[in-house]
């Protein structure tokens, strides 16, 4: 791939996902270790697939409308929908309860002001953004669901709870944090343009879809930065060397974690104080 801007039109999802250069999912298998993430084909699941229809529904409503197809059946065993599925591609079909709940969170989104005001921005979807890293010289590329003509970068994100405490969990669980130091850097370094900020779109997938716009702070993107230089330069070591380690060749001591031990420590004041 060349440095540069591809629009959705230009190049897919999926296509995207079979190019050359590293994204941040690979830079999340790289600091597992190199090994995870040389061994790790893309391959689409059910919930990849419903995740992609969610971002269609929502970033691009016309194009879900002519692509999709909502089947009026319980689940994917039935005869009507593999008859569906044998008219167009299986991942473009859905259940008739995939398709409500899609629904119900494109609704959700729109009506919920903060996020309405990000789609209703001047603003384009689906970008994928490749580069050269200035300090290794590596091909990087990163997915932008939305990105507004003011220089911010919107992210949708599926989520369970959409409240504070809760999405603060998923942005470390998923490091959302080095997505977001990522794809700025990346973005940069392909337009020499700096974004001024990262935000999230957070909708609940069950009923009633509570919505949140969230913008990560800056101590969290400095975070995100050092996670992905350290990946990052892994990666370019392991490309130059054509070597890709598992796990290091060491005997470690392990216990309990630091949140087990915190616990134990207040069961164990509880029975002092009583």
């Amino acid at each position: 791939m060349e440095a540069g801007i591809y629009t959705g039109d230009q190049l897919s999802n999926e296509q995207y996902h079979q190019s050359a250069g590293v994204s941040k999912s690979g830079l999340d298998l790289i600091d597992r270790s190199p090994a995870h993430f040389k061994a790790k084909a893309f391959e689409s699941t059910r919930a990849m697939e419903i995740g992609t229809a969610i971002h269609c529904a929502i970033l691009e409503p016309d194009v879900y409308a002519k692509q999709y197809a909502v089947i009026d059946c319980e689940d994917r065993r039935s005869a009507i929908y593999k008859a569906a599925c044998k008219e167009r591609d299986a991942s473009l079909v859905l259940t008739q309860a995939e398709g409500d709940r899609i629904s119900g969170m494109h609704d959700a989104v729109y009506a919920y002001a903060p996020a309405r005001a990000i789609m209703d921005a001047p603003g384009r979807n689906e970008l994928s953004v490749y580069a050269k890293d200035p300090e290794t010289g590596a091909l990087v590329k990163c997915r932008f669901d939305r990105l507004l003509d003011c220089g911010i970068s919107a992210d949708l994100k599926k989520t369970q709870d959409a409240r504070p405490d809760a999405f603060t969990k998923a942005i470390d669980n998923y490091r959302y944090y080095v997505q977001a130091a990522f794809y700025m850097d990346v973005y940069k370094w392909a337009t020499g343009e700096t974004l001024q900020a990262f935000k999230f779109i957070a909708i609940e997938e069950s009923a009633p879809h509570g919505c949140r716009v969230y913008q990560i702070d800056d101590l969290s993107i400095e975070f995100g930065r050092m996670a992905y230089r350290s990946a990052l330069n892994a990666y370019a070591d392991c490309l130059a060397k054509d070597s890709w380690p598992a796990y290091a060749e060491d005997e470690q001591e392990i216990g309990i974690s630091n949140w087990l031990v915190s616990k134990i420590e207040e069961s164990l004041e509880v029975q002092l104080d009583d």
